[in-house]
């Protein structure tokens, strides 16, 4: 009689072998998005339970920098 396989993953054939990763990319061609963006490569040798709280503070700084006015203040800052 075979054992009961209780198994979750869709695909057994790759266990243990972890997630994807996508490849990086060229750039989005914005100098602050692209070093925030780099941070993601550090993401696969992290803890799982470190992710969140690298991922929020991604989420602030991508914020940040897409709220920059294009001539670097922030934007809706009216100081000359």
């Amino acid at each position: 009689m075979t054992e009961p396989n209780h198994s979750t993953d869709p695909h057994p054939d790759h266990a243990g072998s972890g997630p994807e990763w996508p490849a990086p990319t060229d750039g989005t061609g914005d100098a602050s998005v692209d070093a925030v963006l780099l941070r993601l490569a550090d993401l696969p040798d992290m803890p799982v339970a470190d992710h969140g709280e690298v991922y929020a503070g991604l989420h602030e700084d991508l914020a940040a920098a897409l709220n920059e006015d294009v001539a670097g203040a922030p934007a809706g800052d009216t100081r000359p």
